[in-house]
């Protein structure tokens, strides 16, 4: 199945690729980026833990799988449009109830412009409005497929560091943070406490951690001096994939990132 969320960044045209690194059906999945967790849906597991510093994104998983019912029932009374929209956004979260904090999560997410998280120095959501070229409505029986897929997974809203600390023997953790890149711009979600270019040595550390305990990992990231760094100890992968997160359609390009793996049968 596919994410119910759209999400800058997101690995969907690389799920392909992605989905031969899983091995064994009955390992336990973990991500500790989890954004719109496309490979988790993709995959299914029957164990999983998603970690995410964004509370609103956890927050929203959290309300689906509880109770999708009442996340529609929340999502139908929400009025379209651009006026609706900034009115919507202007909501504090923190004075919702979890299912219509998470039904105002889906529907900025669906009319906000290109999909992205974007938050000020306040902690404030403010992407503008970005109407769909497509359907206007939401597809309800994907948000109930999220709901059924979720039921799986452990919730946490987390330091990546800290999720990645709870991996055993045998577990699979797919790690794609948002691309911190030091010499040129790369767009990425972000707000107080984004991953940054200072928190690679951790993930570093993190890399090695995994595979000292048996646990089997996959990273991605964007073509770049700092992945190819990360990735020097482990087999890696250059990938081409395309971008969409420019401003246009026409802006929108290809690009190379780098999956690293201690998966020895993969990389070829």
């Amino acid at each position: 199945m596919d994410s119910p969320l759209r999400w800058a960044g997101s690995k969907r045209q690389l799920v392909p690729k992605l989905v031969t690194f899983w091995k064994n059906p009955s390992a336990r999945y973990i991500e500790p980026f989890c954004g719109s967790a496309r490979l988790f849906f993709a995959i299914e597991p029957n164990q999983a833990l998603l970690g995410d510093l964004n509370g609103e994104l956890i927050t929203t998983y959290r309300a689906l799988k509880g109770d999708v019912e009442l996340v529609l029932h929340c999502l139908r009374r929400l009025r379209k449009g651009e006026t609706s929209y900034y009115r919507i956004r202007d909501l504090d979260p923190n004075e919702l109830s979890d299912a219509t904090r998470a039904a105002r999560f889906i529907y900025l997410n669906k009319f906000c412009f290109n999909g992205i998280y974007r938050t000020n120095l306040s902690g404030k959501f403010n992407v503008p409005f970005g109407p769909p070229k497509t359907s206007w409505t939401f597809d309800e029986d994907m948000l109930v497929d999220a709901s059924r897929a979720l039921k799986s997974a452990r919730l946490l809203n987390l330091d990546f560091e800290e999720t990645l600390a709870q991996a055993r023997p045998g577990d699979f953790a797919f790690i794609d943070p948002p691309y911190a890149v030091l010499r040129r711009r790369v767009f990425r979600e972000y707000g107080r406490n984004s991953f940054s270019v200072k928190d690679l040595n951790r993930l570093e550390s993190c890399l090695h951690n995994l595979n000292r305990r048996g646990v089997a990992f996959v990273v991605s990231y964007c073509d770049c001096a700092e992945a190819r760094k990360l990735m020097e100890p482990w087999r890696r992968r250059r990938v081409w994939t395309r971008r969409n997160i420019a401003g246009f359609t026409g802006s929108r390009r290809g690009a190379y990132e780098i999956l690293g793996t201690n998966i020895s049968s993969n990389m070829k």
